[in-house]
């Protein structure tokens, strides 16, 4: 581990491993990247249905990470499930007191389920005090909408919305598409007002627990390893694509990282 560039995972404790830190740690692995970890919240959940959760207190996460940064140089971090006010707002002055790197933030609003994971309230902390440090924040459709008030159902209105999220101070915004119809999975990377189109293979029926938390996580890694932003993201595609493959296939294992068109 000493040998390796350190990413950090500030997210939710998924028991069956598809999601949280969990699979952020295996998608850090899966790219040569050593992991650390601390827990916002442990929560009561398989695959297909989420049942509860039990958060963590902001002064928890802070002992957690201070933890790991007395021992170790963090290269690359990104944040997952932040449920409430007070533990977001601990992470955002963490990664300011800690001279962190701004981080990869996936606004984990609602489980695939359906079920809320953040407070109402803790939105606006993340948006006002969050967002403005990070390097890149990943919501889907949903959360984009959200965060926006947006209707969304077009490239355009991606556009249009990650222009809108960048104004609430986010140095770049990448919004996945996979929500929306069409035989082609669209992501929009906005970075600085530089735009990206991401056209990739939308595989008919397959369905992945927690891809959210693996595009971010394998996002980090490709910036931990010196990638720019715009390869990090590509790179983290492709990785979401090969496990969609394995998954229809019934397979479970990921080596590929073939990265996708762009444009």
């Amino acid at each position: 581990m000493d040998k390796l560039p350190v990413a950090l995972t500030i997210a939710g404790f998924d028991p069956s491993a598809g999601a949280g830190v969990l699979a952020d740690v295996r998608t850090f692995a899966a790219f040569g990247v050593s992991a650390v970890a601390a827990v916002t919240s442990l929560t009561f959940q398989n695959n297909r249905e989420f049942f509860g959760a039990v958060h963590q207190s902001g002064a928890t996460v802070r002992s957690q990470v201070e933890s790991l940064t007395e021992r170790y140089s963090i290269v690359c971090a990104k944040t997952g499930m932040l449920p409430t006010v007070e533990v977001v707002r601990e992470v955002a002055l963490l990664f300011r007191d800690e001279n962190l790197p701004a981080p990869v933030v996936d606004p984990v609003l609602m489980s695939s389920s359906g079920k809320q994971l953040m407070e109402d309230a803790a939105v606006s902390v993340l948006t006002n005090e969050l967002f403005p440090i990070c390097r890149v924040v990943t919501p889907n459709i949903p959360e984009a909408e959200k965060l926006t008030e947006m209707q969304i159902t077009s490239e355009a209105q991606m556009r249009a919305a990650a222009a809108q999220i960048r104004k609430s101070g986010a140095r770049a915004v990448l919004i996945k598409g996979g929500h929306l119809s069409g035989d082609l999975s669209i992501d929009v990377l906005d970075d600085g007002g530089e735009i990206s189109v991401f056209r990739g293979e939308r595989i008919p029926g397959a369905e992945l627990h927690g891809s959210g938390c693996v595009l971010s996580a394998a996002i980090a890694a490709g910036l931990c390893k010196g990638m720019t932003l715009k390869n990090a993201v590509a790179d983290a595609k492709s990785f979401v694509l090969e496990k969609l493959r394995k998954v229809v296939g019934g397979q479970l294992s990921v080596t590929s990282r073939k990265r996708p068109e762009n444009q």
